[in-house]
């Protein structure tokens, strides 16, 4: 049982995924970790237990090395470099970015990143 990002774009993409998880240490009920960089054609698995256990809403956000980014509306706060903090922590080198939303759907689900 995970879940798994898989990239079907050209280029290498960088990427982030956000649970829930309550009572987190910072008070909040969700946690976020990235990145993971997936190369053209490949999967990560970036959640090795039960899924369906955690929320069937889950939120990721990707980028890849020309540009392109895979958001929708859902702010999050993250650093540049590679974390995992509940979603009330970020830091002076945190950005903004915005994350999808998106319902896992079987044991081990697969979240691909696709070419616009």
């Amino acid at each position: 049982m995970s879940l798994n990002l898989k990239n079907n774009y050209h280029q290498p993409v960088w990427a982030m995924v956000e649970w829930h998880h309550p009572n987190c240490s910072d008070g909040g009920d969700w946690m976020k970790k990235g990145w993971w960089r997936i190369g053209p054609g490949q999967t990560s698995t970036v959640f090795g237990d039960d899924v369906h256990a955690v929320n069937p809403i889950w939120y990721c956000y990707a980028y890849s090395t020309d540009g392109l980014e895979w958001r929708d509306r859902f702010q999050e706060l993250v650093p540049t470099r590679a974390f995992e903090w509940c979603s009330n922590t970020a830091d002076t080198s945190s950005r903004t970015i915005l994350m999808n939303e998106f319902v896992v759907s079987r044991p081990n689900h697969v979240h691909t990143f696709l070419a616009p």
